[in-house]
């Protein structure tokens, strides 16, 4: 909407608002109600000259979101072969990715299409976009970053519209925020709410409450002038690309904001994939009194770093960690190359490093652990104590 015609709504607005004085209350509410429609409508019909329509074709469930034998397992009460490689990126969630429509958005007039990356994780052998003048073309994917979410395409088309994006000064909790997907035969999803909060999810997402669902994924997130906030994706307070997916629909949405989306596109542009950041370590899980290293791998980044076996995560970048949540909160958005700073605690001395996260195929494996003694083997009695006297 230009700023003439959205002037052109506001003062209509507030001149039926004072008329709205003599009228009634009831008026008052329908020219409101008038406006109010009129300006998500304008809003809209402006997405849909950089909005566009994304099919995918073939590919296969990702392995974790597969039904497995855990459920055979556990009706047989036996237990399953454990993973051999313990660094294996997961899917995040059990979401099965159903065929249908996806959403995306204009980069530039190149044909440089953003998306969301769950579009992707079936790693599907054909991609067609539509374009905003109805032309349907193939696209291949330039790179994914698959912790923020983001894919990056490329289509043979010059000319395309790229929106205009908000300024991170001017993202603010309360205003509004309209989502908009491109559903079965292009019809429009639109979803409205505000902005819930921003630098959620270690400042990478802006939280809604608009209702997002897999159709909105890769399509923006609006304020009322327009202007792109960020693009829509699933999101959770944990590693994996379908981490979040289960929330669809549930009042609790999030988007990569324009200022983190034009950060990460540069990289995406040259055909660099972000991926998961790790340590490169073995913890239990289980343990209430801190985070403590049982293993390293060899080569991993805490290994280079000369952290030891038994030392304690006490802090990742300031965050405190008391236990393994904490550890996973601190990482889960941080991709490999990143540099992290981690305080170690050995013994009673605090010991700070500087770490930069691995990419899980840079990882060696684990160390084998040690048995105190050879279950192979047979038991045996102790041999007794030597008396006194008969020492030399």
């Amino acid at each position: 909407m230009n700023r003439a015609r959205r002037g052109l709504v506001i003062a209509g607005c507030a001149a039926a608002l004072l008329a709205s004085a003599v009228r009634g209350d009831e008026t008052n509410r329908q020219v409101l109600a008038e406006g109010r429609d009129a300006l998500f409508a304008e809003v809209v019909a402006r997405a849909q000259a950089f909005t566009v329509q994304i099919e995918t074709v073939g590919g296969a469930q990702p392995l974790g979101a597969l039904p497995t034998l855990r459920t055979q397992h556990e009706d047989e009460g036996t237990q399953p072969t454990p993973d051999p490689n313990r660094f294996r990126d997961d899917p995040g969630s059990g979401f099965l990715i159903a065929d249908g429509p996806t959403t995306g958005i204009v980069y530039d007039a190149d044909g440089h299409i953003l998306t969301s990356s769950f579009n992707f994780v079936r790693e599907p052998s054909i991609i067609t976009v539509r374009l905003p003048d109805g032309r349907q073309t193939p696209a291949t994917i330039v790179a994914r970053d698959r912790v923020r979410k983001l894919t990056m395409l490329k289509v043979d088309a010059s000319g395309l519209t790229p929106p205009e994006w908000a300024p991170r000064d001017q993202i603010r909790p309360g205003q509004w925020a309209i989502a908009v997907g491109k559903g079965l035969g292009g019809e429009g999803a639109v979803s409205v709410g505000i902005v819930s909060a921003t630098g959620r999810m270690l400042g990478n997402a802006i939280q809604t409450d608009a209702k997002l669902s897999p159709v909105n994924y890769g399509g923006p997130l609006l304020d009322s002038s327009g202007r792109v906030l960020g693009i829509c994706v699933p999101m959770a307070q944990r590693p994996g690309e379908l981490a979040g997916i289960e929330f669809y629909d549930a009042g609790v949405g999030f988007a990569v904001p324009g200022w983190r989306v034009r950060e990460i596109a540069g990289e995406l542009l040259k055909g660099h994939n972000f991926n998961r950041g790790w340590l490169g370590m073995a913890a239990d899980p289980e343990a209430t009194d801190g985070v403590r290293v049982l293993q390293t791998a060899d080569p991993s980044p805490l290994r280079s770093a000369g952290v030891e076996r038994g030392d304690y995560i006490a802090a990742i970048n300031g965050r405190e960690i008391k236990h393994y949540g904490h550890l996973v909160q601190a990482l889960y958005m941080l991709p490999a190359g990143e540099k992290v700073h981690v305080q170690l605690l050995r013994g009673a001395d605090l010991i700070d490093v500087e770490i930069t996260l691995a990419d899980n195929t840079e990882l060696g494996p684990l160390p084998p652990v040690e048995e105190p003694f050879d279950p192979a083997q047979p038991a045996t009695e102790p041999e007794p104590p030597v008396p006194a006297e008969e020492l030399p």
